[in-house]
Parts: C-alpha cells; structure tokens; sequence
C-alpha cells in the first residue's frame, strides 16, 4: 500500500450544502444551553460565537438516533441536519409504534431530531424552528482564521450559514466536500438505513462527537461502560482505493482464520457476520482515480482483508 497519500486528495474551496437544514433552537439562552446539555453527546459549554461542534443524540440502549453539527450565531444555537428522505421512496418500513409516526410521514433526520427532543424540549419551554438559511461548507488550510468543526495537521472544516447565496458559486464538488469529512474520520450515517445500529465508539463517534467530561444524556451510562470496561475489538477504518473498487466486487470469497466461508465482498453479506461492515456512503473522486469508505473491522483480521480488499491504497 502506499502510504499518506489522504493530504494530497483534500481540495481547498466552499460548496453550498444544498441537502442540509437549518433548525433554531428556540428559548431563553440559558435554559436552551441547559437542556441541549442534558440532551446531546457533545459539550455545548464548549460552544463560543460563530463556532461549530459535531454531536449526536442517541436512545436509550446507547444507540445513534441522529448525527449533526451544533452552531452557536447570534448567541442563538441551531442544529445543521441533513434533509429529510419519504418513506415511500426509500421503503422503510414503518414502525410499530403509531406516536413515532411523522405527522406528514417523513423520516429524515431533521424530523427524527424535533420528534424525539421535543417530548423534553417543552418543559424547559423549547421549540425547534426549520428555517431557509443557507448552509456554506469550507476546507481550508490548518489555522485559517474560521473557526472549523474538524480539522487534522494539514487542513481544516468550517461550516458557514448564510440567508442567500449573493452570487456564490461552488468551488469544491460534493465528493470533495465527503471526501474530506471521511479522510479526517467524519462519518455522517446514511438515514434511515442506519438509525439505532450503531454506538459512538463503534463509528469514531466517541473521538468527534462525544464528551466524557459533561453530565448526563440519554444513552449516556451505556456509552461511558463501553469506554472505560469494554474491550474494543473492532476497529473504525477510512479505506482509500482505486477507483474501480465496488461494494459488490470481490476477487475471491472471504474466510474466517479456520477457512469457513464467510460470504462475498457485497452488501447483502456485509450483514454478515465477517471480517467487516461498511458504515456510510462511498465517495469517488473521478479525477484522482480513487474510491473513500468507512468500515468496521476485527482488529486481528485486518492485515487479511487488505489481502482480499482489491486496489487497496491507503487505511486510516
């Protein structure tokens, strides 16, 4: 494999977000704060002006119910989300519960977001507003003056709200913009699909997301034991490979360490269980010739599945 190769595939340049929303959080200040800290994983006392952090919130049981960035503009805080999905154009199936029906049957993780906050929100007299503001993403050079929600050695990512666009016109491409957030370990969880599947410290979530020094939050006990008393046998990887590689190529079966047949390199048997699990969306950069992943594996079969992997460049 080659090796730090992930700088060189990071474009400078902005993007108008085009899928993402913008909710107010609406209330007084300090009650707002007060309960976005009992709510969310990250540690919104953190927050100062005009900066974003990443956070999620999860269920009871420690799962990931949504993922999204918390800015702080105006001494107000909003939730960045991306868009809604219909039901029926994705074909979830819908839940048992009639209450966690959507009112106009959508499921998308703004929705899931107001659904299952507000229950809380009202008792300290918070609402939650969509409004049409605009959503700027920028990468730029490490230690540029804004302020980014995510950044390494090289780089940095900031993200921007504006109430129109005043001739702005996109400078990165979309798969740049991904592509960024997977190579600096951000992954953003493809809704529905992967609602309730996953806890933070299986998807790099506890690095990005999650604070281990703020009070309590739904999921929050179960999310601290795996921490500090469990044993982390699978690990969160970015895979970069050449361009051609697809979630349904594989140059041979795969095999646990006594020979057994686990299945092929797809999506119907990433539900297997084997040396992986593809988390999230693929990105590809057509220009680079190059193909970015996320996917959990067994610590002790990794140095195997880059054998099979086919095209493999670089893992994060």
């Amino acid at each position: 494999m080659k090796k730090d190769i992930h700088n060189k595939l990071i474009e400078f340049g902005s993007i108008h977000l085009k899928d993402w929303q913008v909710i107010d959080i609406v209330g007084d200040e300090l009650k707002v704060e007060e309960f976005l800290q009992g709510q969310v994983t990250s540690d919104i006392s953190l927050l100062s002006e005009n900066s974003a952090q990443l956070s999620c919130i999860c269920d009871h049981k420690g799962l990931v119910l949504a993922d999204f960035i918390i800015i702080k503009k105006n001494e107000k805080y909003k939730f960045i989300v991306s868009k809604t999905e219909s039901v029926d154009e994705i074909g979830y199936p819908e839940p048992t519960d009639p209450a966690l029906i959507p009112v106009d049957r959508k499921w998308g993780v703004d929705h899931i977001l107001i659904r299952e906050l507000t229950p809380f929100a009202k008792f300290s007299n918070v609402k939650f507003k969509k409004t049409d503001e605009v959503v700027i993403g920028s990468i730029s050079p490490k230690n540029n003056s804004e302020e980014p929600f995510l950044s390494n050695d090289y780089c940095q990512l900031s993200i921007n709200i504006n109430t129109d666009l005043n001739a702005f016109e996109d400078s990165i491409s979309a798969p740049q913009w991904e592509a960024a957030n997977k190579i600096l370990g951000n992954l953003m969880l493809r809704f529905p699909h992967e609602t309730q599947k996953f806890r933070p410290l299986e998807i790099n979530y506890d690095k990005l997301r999650v604070s281990f020094d703020k009070g309590c939050y739904r999921g929050q006990e179960i999310v601290a034991r795996m921490k500090y008393l469990g044993v982390d046998r699978r690990k969160f990887c970015t895979f970069i490979t050449e361009e051609h590689f697809r979630r349904d190529m594989c140059p041979e079966p795969i095999v646990n360490k006594d020979g057994e047949y686990l299945g092929d390199l797809n999506e119907e048997n990433a539900k297997k269980r084997s040396y992986y699990k593809i988390v999230g969306s693929f990105v590809w950069l057509d220009d680079m010739n190059v193909c970015i992943f996320n996917a959990i594996v067994k610590k002790d079969d990794l140095p195997k599945l880059i054998d099979l992997l086919p095209g493999v460049i670089q893992i994060l």
